[in-house]
């Protein structure tokens, strides 16, 4: 819960640049799959996206909360690393070249810039409107991702059994393990304290929840990074788990949100 998250430390001991320990070499000698790269690559750029998801959320009511906001900059920070740390990985593998840089067009790349100098002002005029009830939806949202996360990483593993790419994958879930617990403990509370914050966020998740992200990428590469982690057994499994961690919080039993996320991207189990 949040009362046992000591911000002070975590934000002391927030992992940095970990250019130093990353099995580059391992990599060289046993590369990764194109798929297992290019899945890589895809969980790499909602790293990235980090950076403006957090520019979105300081714009609201969230940024008067000061031990929020700490952990939300220590937590963009060290996300900020696992990509650069994703990116080097790739980078070993010079023959692969990843399918979201191919398809982002000058069209596409103008039409995120403008998107973006328009984002921050329709957030901060809404969330202010609402007050601070919005913040609830945040740090579901930042939990959910973190359920996802586990799920990925497990999978990714699984698909491809490399000895370098489960040390890091294990290594970065450890990191993460405080990311969840911290957006846990803050989700609970939130959600426990307000009727209407219960209510904003299931409405909120019902009417557009994707893993953060999601919604910058193409669609084709989500739905060959979704059918990759989530369409087996094992990924089926996984999204029957993180539907049930959403359950277990207060207001938003019975939303099948990843599922229904899995099926909008047309995914189906396999045997």
């Amino acid at each position: 819960m949040t009362s046992d998250f000591d911000i002070r430390e975590y934000t002391r001991t927030a992992a940095g640049s970990h250019e130093a320990t990353l099995p580059l070499a391992a990599f060289a000698e046993h590369p990764l799959t194109e798929q297992t790269l290019q899945t890589l690559s895809y969980l790499r750029d909602l790293e990235d996206f980090t950076m403006h998801h957090m520019r979105d959320v300081l714009v609201t009511p969230s940024h008067k909360d000061a031990r929020l906001t700490a952990f939300l900059a220590t937590w963009a920070f060290e996300k900020f690393w696992i990509a650069d740390a994703f990116d080097r990985i790739i980078a070993v593998h010079q023959d692969f070249t990843p399918a979201t840089h191919r398809a982002r067009s000058g069209v596409v790349r103008f039409a995120r810039e403008a998107i973006d100098r328009v984002s921050p002002i329709v957030t901060a005029i809404r969330s202010n409107l609402i007050g601070e009830d919005i913040i609830a939806g945040h740090v579901t949202r930042g939990y959910i991702d973190e359920l996802v996360s586990r799920v990925a990483y497990s999978q990714l593993a699984k698909n491809d059994p490399n000895e370098a790419l489960a040390e890091v994958l294990t290594g970065f879930q450890a990191l993460r393990d405080r990311h969840l617990q911290f957006f846990e403990g803050e989700t609970v509370r939130r959600l426990e304290e307000s009727v209407s914050a219960r209510k904003l966020t299931r409405s909120s998740l019902r009417r557009s929840w994707v893993p953060t992200g999601t919604h910058e990428q193409p669609i084709q590469e989500t739905r060959l990074m979704m059918k990759y982690v989530f369409s087996d057994a094992e990924g089926r499994a996984g999204v029957s788990t993180v539907d049930r961690g959403i359950d277990a919080l207060p207001g938003l039993r019975g939303l099948g949100l990843l599922a229904r996320a899995t099926r909008h991207y047309g995914v189906r189990a396999t045997a």
